[in-house]
């Protein structure tokens, strides 16, 4: 029931949770280390890590030694320490993960299972990418290396490095083979990567890193293409925008208005 807000603490020991000791280091990420020895039925400890909109991303070390980056505006859901045959976490948001291999004691392999409502995805050991905002209609699950498989109420897909699955509202699954992998990544590399890309999703790329909101008018149109560094002002971003000549950007407070 407790909240730690881990901007605030220092280096060190954030908490102990049974035989697992959470620490932050001295470049902010979390840690959880310990012995995932736990006595039989005994219930799990559940800690959900939050990334607010306007926050930088942060990297976790869950207690099996998988390690998952979380995007501004997401949300991590995972068991302190992982019992039985599979380790499973949900997600809101967006987030990268590096899973570790794990068996159990007689030596079976333990699948790592990420869940956004009805959507799955399962994985042994791989390089993975999941974007699962509740404003985005599309869960897009993006596999970097391994093998991963996606599954929801209608379908079940297994997908190779280098393509994505997308679910859209527990339809049937759909393969995209032509996806770009450093679009898809920029954001754990601190930069905003548009290729040809729609307004209305700029927008919601940049209302969740600056933590404003946005407006874009239904007339406005055209597509844009740019790498920008995360550590740019977003008034900065926005003189961009109206630089290209197609768009006018308002700003009131927090709120900003995109318009033809």
């Amino acid at each position: 029931g407790s909240t730690v807000n881990l901007d605030s603490s220092n280096a060190g020991t954030l908490a102990t949770q049974g035989n697992i000791i959470v620490t932050k280091n001295e470049k902010g990420e979390i840690i959880y280390n310990g012995s995932q020895l736990i006595a039989q039925n005994s219930p799990l400890s559940f800690n959900t890590l939050s990334n607010p909109r306007g926050s930088k991303v942060v990297d976790i070390t869950l207690s099996d030694g998988s390690r998952v980056w979380l995007n501004a505006g997401s949300s991590l859901t995972y068991p302190v320490a992982f019992m039985g045959s599979d380790r499973n976490v949900s997600i809101n948001g967006e987030a990268y993960f590096e899973i570790a291999h794990a068996v159990t004691k007689a030596g079976a392999k333990r699948p790592f299972i990420v869940s956004k409502g009805e959507t799955q995805v399962q994985v042994l050991g791989t390089k993975f990418n999941v974007n699962a905002y509740d404003n985005e209609k599309e869960i897009k699950v993006s596999l970097l290396e391994g093998s991963v498989k996606v599954s929801n109420l209608k379908d079940a897909l297994i997908i190779k490095p280098g393509q994505q699955v997308v679910a859209i509202n527990n339809s049937s699954l759909v393969i995209n083979n032509s996806i770009d992998l450093n679009e898809i990544m920029a954001w754990k590399e601190n930069r905003f990567y548009f290729m040809s890309t729609d307004i209305k999703t700029i927008s919601r790329q940049l209302s969740t890193w600056y933590d404003v909101d946005i407006e874009v008018a239904e007339n406005s149109k055209g597509r844009f293409t740019g790498i920008i560094s995360r550590d740019v002002k977003a008034s900065e971003v926005f003189e961009m925008l109206q630089k290209t000549g197609s768009l006018k950007v308002n700003t009131t407070g927090n709120k900003i208005r995109i318009y033809q």
